[in-house]
C-alpha cells in the first residue's frame, strides 16, 4: 500500500474547503460522517470543533399589568436576577416589536399570567404575531386565552411557536392583547410574578 505524505492540502477554490473521502473540512468545521472504531479509535476535541447546542437563549417579561387591548409596547424588560441570564447576542425590542439577532429556526415560548379578577364576565387573549415583511402584513401564530363568566379567575397559560427566520430585517414578532371586561395580563418587576416570553435558537435555517 502506498502512502502520500504532504505538509498541507489547500483548497483550490476560495471558501470551498477540502473533501477527504466524503468528509468536508472547511473553516475549522467538519461536515459529514466520521467513523471512529470502537476499540482503537480516538478523537481529540479542540476549540475549533463546534459542539452544537443552543447558541441563543433569551427571556423577557413585562413589568406592569396591562388591561387594555393593543400591542404590548411598553414596560418590557429582559429577565434578570440571581443566576438568571441569557446566552448569545439576545433579542432586541423596540415599542414591543422583537427583532432576532441572526437567521435560523427559533422557538418562541410564552408563559402568560392572564386574569379576570372581578366578578362578572371578562376575557383576555394574548396573540403572538409574526411578519416576514416588517409588519406590512402579519399572521397570528400563537394564542394564550382566558374567559370568565362569573367568578374571579387567574390562570397561567402557555403557547409555543417555531419560526424560520431568514431575514433579520423583515422577520419579527410582537404580542397583541385583546380584553373585555376586566381581562388583564399580569406583569411585575419581579420576574417570578410576571408573564415571560422566551426566544431560543434551535439551529441554522
Amino acid at each position: 500500500m502506498s502512502t502520500v505524505q504532504v505538509d498541507a492540502i489547500n483548497e483550490s477554490t476560495t471558501n470551498a474547503g477540502v473533501t477527504v473521502d466524503g468528509v468536508l473540512i472547511k473553516d475549522s468545521k467538519i461536515g459529514g460522517t466520521i467513523t471512529v472504531p470502537s476499540s482503537t479509535g480516538t478523537m481529540a476535541l479542540t476549540s475549533d470543533i463546534s459542539a452544537g447546542g443552543l447558541t441563543e437563549a433569551d427571556q423577557w417579561c413585562i413589568t406592569a399589568d396591562v388591561s387594555s387591548s393593543g400591542v404590548l409596547t411598553a414596560n418590557w424588560s429582559r429577565v434578570s436576577g440571581t443566576l438568571l441570564s441569557y446566552k448569545g447576542t439576545g433579542m432586541t425590542q423596540s415599542s414591543g416589536i422583537f427583532s432576532f439577532p441572526s437567521t435560523g429556526y427559533w422557538l418562541i415560548m410564552v408563559q402568560a399570567y392572564l386574569s379576570s379578577p372581578a366578578s362578572g364576565a371578562g376575557s383576555a387573549q394574548l396573540s403572538t404575531v409574526s411578519t416576514n415583511d416588517d409588519f406590512s402584513s402579519e399572521d397570528e401564530i400563537g394564542v394564550n386565552r382566558i374567559y370568565q363568566s362569573s367568578n374571579n379567575n387567574y390562570t397561567t397559560t402557555f403557547s409555543q411557536s417555531i419560526i424560520d427566520v431568514t431575514n433579520v430585517s423583515n422577520d419579527k414578532v410582537k404580542f397583541h392583547l385583546s380584553v373585555s371586561g376586566d381581562g388583564t395580563i399580569e406583569g411585575s418587576t419581579n420576574p417570578v410574578n410576571s408573564s415571560r416570553f422566551g426566544f431560543y435558537k434551535l439551529g441554522e435555517t
